[in-house]
C-alpha cells in the first residue's frame, strides 16, 4: 500500500527540537516501510511530507507512532493516476445504473 503522509511539529521548543532530532537521529524504518519514493522536509521548518510504500496498517502505525510527541500525521492511501481514473469510472457507471 502506498500513502502520501504529510506532518507538522506540534512541539516547536527548542527542547522538543533537540529532542526529536536526537531520536531521528538513531531512527530506521521499520521493516516493511519503504520511503524511497521521496522523504522531504519543508524549508520552513513547520514540517515535511513523504511516500511511503507500507506492507500493512500495522507497518504504518509503527514508522509514525515513534513521533507522536512532537509531530501530527495527516495519512492518505494513494493508488496511480490510471486506478484512480478506473476506480472514479466504475463509480460513474454504478451511479447511473441505479434508478433516480
Amino acid at each position: 500500500m502506498l500513502f502520501h503522509v504529510t506532518w507538522e511539529f506540534i512541539d516547536s521548543s527548542e527542547a522538543g527540537q533537540k529532542r526529536s532530532l536526537s531520536v531521528f537521529s538513531k531512527w530506521q524504518p521499520p521493516a516493511g516501510a519503504d520511503f524511497s519514493k521521496g522523504f522531504y522536509g519543508f524549508t520552513d521548518g513547520t514540517g515535511g511530507v513523504a511516500l511511503i510504500e507500507v506492507d500493512s496498517a500495522e507497518t504504518i502505525a509503527r514508522t509514525i507512532d515513534p513521533w507522536t510527541p512532537w509531530l501530527r500525521f495527516k495519512i492518505t492511501p494513494i493508488v496511480p493516476i490510471e486506478q484512480a481514473t478506473q476506480l472514479a469510472n466504475e463509480a460513474v457507471a454504478f451511479r447511473d445504473s441505479v434508478a433516480g
